[in-house]
């Protein structure tokens, strides 16, 4: 890749502590004409599939970008530090933890794998080699092979090829589509309590009115829910199923979280089924 001088950032950090703020000083001391642009600091901490899922759908939406992950337990400890290349001609840093891969399929594919490498690293960016921490390698290993990138630097400057058959590869949620219905893994819960799932929504059957929700493996009570255009199409207390902003299926409630009122988290899994003109009241929040 040419030299951008843009680097995206992504963590679990949060905005507290400095550890943002440090990893910014690293890349304006070696490379201070960069310019760098915050994905989210608030991932939820050690949420590799969170991560994976942000970094996929917002890493394409810039230009061509050396763009920097740093999320997941086991960052600093045995994780490999990956500079991944890509086939639009993006790079991005990281662990090999699977937080990268999706987006590397998201810019093109994969092209070549990379071991950074903490010792060439630091010698390339004039950084002295005794100052360094176990446990923060933000700072001392992704956060200056992201500056030298981002100058246009030779990844076999600070690191290795790898077979990239060897990397971790993140755990795909479940969506599965059936003439009966769906099963579709909570891959999302947003701060309004819209409930996005692993379902793209073109998927669901045409001309399809109401649909029956229910929780697999849980005790919970069924909803039927309205297919609408928009948010504002649903009543107050009614439960609708929505295309989001990126083409998947989402459950909200007019006025009210959807998850809270569903008692639904990541990770669990709804089935939706066809069913049929429900009575007036059928679909309002349940209190």
């Amino acid at each position: 890749m040419d030299g951008t001088d843009i680097i995206t950032f992504l963590s679990d950090s949060g905005w507290g502590g400095g550890y943002v703020a440090v990893c910014e000083a690293m890349v304006a001391r070696i490379r201070p004409q960069a310019r760098i642009f915050h994905i989210s600091h608030e991932i939820p901490v050690g949420d590799v599939g969170a991560a994976a899922l942000v970094l996929g759908r917002i890493a394409p939406l810039y230009p061509p970008a050396v763009h920097v992950a740093i999320v997941g337990p086991g960052v600093q400890q045995g994780r490999r530090p990956l500079a991944l290349s890509t086939v639009r001609g993006d790079l991005l840093v990281g662990p090999d933890n699977g937080v990268l891969l999706n987006a590397a399929e998201a810019l093109g594919g994969l092209q070549t794998a990379w071991l950074l490498d903490q010792v060439r690293v630091r010698a390339a960016a004039g950084l002295p080699a005794d100052r360094t921490c176990s446990s923060f390698h933000g700072r001392d290993v992704f956060a200056p092979a992201a500056a030298l990138l981002a100058g246009a630097a030779d990844p076999a400057l600070c690191a290795g090829q790898l077979d990239p058959s060897t990397l971790v590869r993140p755990v795909q949620p479940l969506a599965e589509t059936t003439p009966a219905g769906s099963i579709a893994e909570v891959i999302e819960i947003d701060r309004f309590g819209n409930v996005g799932l692993a379902l793209r929504f073109c998927d669901l059957p045409p001309r399809l009115g109401h649909v029956q929700v229910d929780v697999v493996g849980e005790e919970l009570p069924e909803w039927t829910a309205r297919v609408v255009g928009n948010y504002g199409e649903l009543r107050p207390g009614e439960l609708g199923v929505v295309c989001d902003s990126w083409g998947q299926v989402a459950l909200a409630l007019n006025s009210a979280s959807a998850a809270q009122v569903l008692l639904l988290d990541r990770g669990m899994k709804v089935r939706l089924s066809p069913a049929g003109q429900p009575s007036p009241d059928a679909t309002e929040a349940r209190t």
